[in-house]
């Protein structure tokens, strides 16, 4: 008989898994800001933190249901895969938001923190360490002893407080939605994922496709691939195609008629000389050439990346402007709702490659002459985080199965982390997906009026023929 692989091995313990009726429930603590009204039901369910040992350490997944406006509707639940990973879901703003979304008006909407995250046994969080350490007026030399000193610290407190890092990563997380599948009791669920949200949402799908009615899928990241490689051809494809609108675009070539040469400009006055300035007027930050093209990279996460990526490279070359402001804000605003713990546990697991040494990696930057430094933060974490723990998904497991499950993928075509390749990755294994190119800047965002739309008409009837024409779509 042939050896079962690991994937193929949990995939079938997950499956077990779906009929377990001895769910124990707990009671969330820390949600006295929930508005105490029938519109909401809040729960917490106890998991194992290694679901290969049932009966050893448990952990605690927290959620909470936002009932649909219509009580008599019969429309499947919309279960929310939020991203980083370490993405933040349960909280005062997300709530608000989500109880006036149309998305609401005929289904119940689920939320849950991911484990390791806010309200799920969440671990000591790195995150802002991480931000001081890019404001340090650090070489790169510098700002890896400083963050292998910080991960070493959270290791250390991580063993202190009896967590084990090698158990937090996406098939746990997958197998953690199978137990709250069970324990909520709906028939079938509309998954919705977004950024490596995608990722966990598609393992899901994978390990439990009878309780799936359908999947939506936006910037889909992909359980392949690594960690910082990635990232280099993602940013450098980005940056490219920014280029290249701007020297087709009359405003844009008129405003910055030499945007690409200013680009290498900025780095090399970045190199001789970091910009200082301070964030909130509280939080001095020196801005080195590794972080400006890290800082550059963040900007293209939003929608007018177009726009504002131009203005960030000039105000680099000037020695400041508002815009360099905006975007350290962003940057520390995205990381309060980020546990970069749980993000290098996740990531070691399924997105780092052993093999990748740092000469390999030096290596890697000889493909991206638009990278002439090393890619402030990631490189860093990278290099420092190849051993926060032991437990790697071996590499010929680090993809999905094939699934005939009704998918629509959304990606954005200027976006710097899950490019439009993503998107055709994720359905090669769909025989039923629908993939969606959009024209459009950011990771996630553009139209999102039309895209609820799509979404909503989608998961209401995921086998009908779909009236995209709202979309701004990009056809190769």
């Amino acid at each position: 008989m042939k050896k079962i692989g690991f994937y193929i091995a949990i995939f079938l313990i997950a499956i077990a898994c779906q009929t377990h009726t001895n769910i124990v429930s707990v009671e969330p603590e820390g949600l006295d800001w929930l508005p105490d009204s029938e519109e909401f039901k809040a729960g917490a369910i106890l998991v194992p933190e290694n679901h290969d040992n049932p009966d050893g350490k448990k952990i605690q997944i927290t959620y909470i249901v936002i009932k649909a406006k219509d009580t008599l509707s019969k429309e499947f639940p919309m279960i929310f895969f939020s991203g980083g990973p370490g993405g933040n879901t349960l909280g005062p703003g997300m709530i608000q938001f989500l109880k006036e979304h149309p998305l609401r008006n005929n289904r119940d909407i689920i939320l849950f923190d991911q484990r390791g995250i806010g309200y799920s046994s969440a671990m000591p969080d790195m995150s802002f360490d991480a931000f001081n350490i890019m404001a340090e007026d650090a070489n790169e030399e510098q700002e890896l002893a400083l963050t292998v000193n910080m991960i070493s610290k959270y290791k250390k407190m991580c063993e202190e407080q009896g967590i084990s890092p090698e158990y937090y990563n996406t098939i746990q997380n997958a197998r953690d939605v199978g137990m709250l599948f069970s324990h909520l009791g709906y028939e079938k669920y509309n998954l919705f994922g977004g950024s490596y949200g995608t990722r966990i949402a598609r393992v899901v799908q994978d390990m439990f496709p009878d309780y799936i009615h359908s999947s939506i899928l936006d910037s889909p990241a992909p359980l392949s691939g690594d960690f910082l490689v990635n990232r280099l051809d993602s940013y450098s494809l980005a940056l490219g195609r920014i280029f290249e609108f701007c020297d087709n675009d009359p405003d844009c070539k008129t405003e910055y008629p030499s945007l690409k040469e200013d680009y290498f400009k900025a780095i090399s006055i970045l190199e001789e000389k970091p910009l200082k300035t301070s964030l909130n007027d509280s939080i001095n930050v020196t801005i080195n050439a590794q972080d400006g093209i890290y800082l550059l990279r963040r900007l293209l996460y939003q929608s007018n990346s177009r726009e504002k990526a131009p203005e960030l490279i000039k105000a680099f070359v000037d020695g400041g402007g508002e815009v360099i402001n905006q975007v350290l804000g962003f940057e520390y605003q995205l990381t309060g709702g980020l546990n970069l713990t749980m993000l290098l546990s996740v990531e070691k697991f399924e997105n780092f490659n052993p093999a990748n040494t740092p000469e390999v990696i030096l290596e890697n930057y000889n493909k991206y002459p638009l990278i002439p430094v090393k890619l402030g933060f990631f490189d860093a974490f990278y290099i420092a985080g190849a051993n926060w723990h032991s437990n790697n998904l071996p590499l010929e497991d680090r993809k999905f199965q094939d699934s005939d499950v009704p998918t629509l993928i959304f990606v954005n075509r200027f976006d710097p982390v899950t490019p439009p390749k993503n998107g055709a990755l994720f359905k090669e294994n769909l025989t039923n997906g629908t993939l969606l190119i959009l024209d459009e800047g950011g990771h996630g965002g553009g139209n999102q009026e039309c895209k609820d739309k799509v979404m909503i008409n989608f998961m209401n009837n995921p086998n009908a023929k779909p009236d995209f024409s709202c979309l701004n779509l990009f056809e190769e």
